[in-house]
């Protein structure tokens, strides 16, 4: 739960016609911008995926997930680091949402003061099971893709060491440039999406949340009809982050195993090239 306040400041004489004006967004946490972008009415937010016409509305969706995320993703800090051995990170004490017109005046304004729940020994024992069965499970992916892949034998990310060219190379070699070209470009993929570990992560606790959503879904199916209907919308609520984290791994896998071709690529090209030269080291 969280301390929420919210403002709206509808300008004079606004028409119909500025629904399909643009406005910009942005999620600001103790001060500090988090996230931004600019969007219009209509389209899709790139974070909640909403079409709303009104700012209201569009903020309102994107001040739940704000604020869910603060709250989830400082957890997550938290247990990582304590696993790690790590100092803990500071709590995000405020969450601030604000939509603008295009003129830069506030449209919509939303602020929580997150309520971050004690991590306790039990939440800590989950924690550590988790890890053990993503390890788990990322060992049988990995096993599975050697089966029906053979030439693929890099995990998420490259093992390469760094290599630089020794002085019996030939600078000059267009497969240098090659192997360089390579390595870039499976790096831009991965920097583009969320780590796999992230999203399998996030995917796990929503899931834990949906069945907790169900649960009380059931428990309200004895009590009045407005429990079972705020209950009902929960259960909704929680499938769609489910469904949001299930596609963000699927994609964050694909781009994962992209970018380990590249390198399975350069890494080929940089043996051809090294196998070439050894003559010149031993002779």
């Amino acid at each position: 739960m969280h301390d929420v306040t919210d403002t709206t400041e509808a300008r004079p004489g606004a028409s119909a016609d500025e629904l399909a004006e643009s406005y910009t967004w942005e999620i600001v946490h103790d001060g500090t911008t988090a996230e931004s972008g600019e969007t219009r009415l209509g389209e899709a937010h790139p974070l909640t995926g909403s079409t709303a016409g009104q700012h209201y509305e569009i903020a309102c969706g994107v001040f739940e997930q704000a604020c869910d995320r603060a709250v989830e993703e400082y957890r997550y800090e938290v247990m990582m680091a304590r696993v790690e051995g790590q100092s803990e990170p500071r709590p995000i004490t405020v969450v601030t949402v604000n939509l603008r017109y295009t003129d830069g005046s506030i449209a919509v304004s939303m602020t929580a003061h997150p309520r971050h729940r004690p991590i306790t020994d039990t939440d800590m024992a989950e924690y550590r099971d988790y890890l053990e069965w993503a390890e788990e499970d990322h060992r049988r992916f990995l096993e599975q893709k050697a089966l029906n892949d053979e030439t693929f034998d890099l995990p998420w990310e490259s093992t390469e060491e760094s290599w630089t060219p020794d002085e019996t190379i030939d600078q000059s070699d267009p497969r240098l440039a090659r192997i360089a070209e390579l390595e870039s470009e499976a790096a831009d993929i991965r920097s583009e999406v969320f780590d796999p570990d992230h999203c399998r992560e996030l995917q796990f606790r929503a899931e834990q949340k949906l069945r907790d959503a169900r649960t009380a879904a059931e428990t309200a199916a004895n009590g009045d009809a407005t429990a079972l209907a705020a209950a009902e919308r929960e259960v909704t609520h929680r499938t769609e982050r489910v469904t949001r984290w299930t596609t963000l791994l699927a994609e964050t896998t694909a781009a994962y195993l992209q970018a380990a071709a590249l390198d399975a690529e350069a890494a080929q090209v940089r043996r051809a090239l090294q196998a070439e030269t050894q003559p010149a080291r031993t002779s």
